[in-house]
């Protein structure tokens, strides 16, 4: 998996977490001690957070650890399979595109 993949994960899990706790991105960067900005640059997957910057959100949104790795786990699985549904898709397509041909030539 490419980082930046899994820096867009970790971000959505802590967009996602900052607003089960009704928190903006404002007060969470008062609470964690860096810019708004920088916390929509997490959010946004644009720049990779360290560990112990995840460990400091993780602590100020009462979230655990577990609860990212589940996270990101999930949602790569979820997209594993709309990618292999994709593929399925052009495969099935090529394959009734090419079974027209064999008709329409006999």
């Amino acid at each position: 998996m490419k980082s930046n993949i899994i820096s867009g994960q970790v971000g959505a899990f802590l967009r996602k977490s900052r607003k089960e706790k009704n928190m903006t991105g404002k007060q969470l960067a008062k609470l964690i001690g860096i810019s708004q900005q920088q916390i929509s640059r997490y959010e946004m997957g644009i720049t990779s957070i360290t560990l112990e910057q995840l460990d400091h959100f993780l602590i100020v949104l009462d979230k655990r650890w577990i609860d990212v790795i589940n996270y990101i786990e999930k949602n790569t699985e979820s997209e594993k399979r709309t990618e292999n549904k994709g593929s399925m898709n052009k495969y099935t397509s090529w394959g009734d595109y090419s079974t027209k041909n064999i008709i329409n030539n006999c």
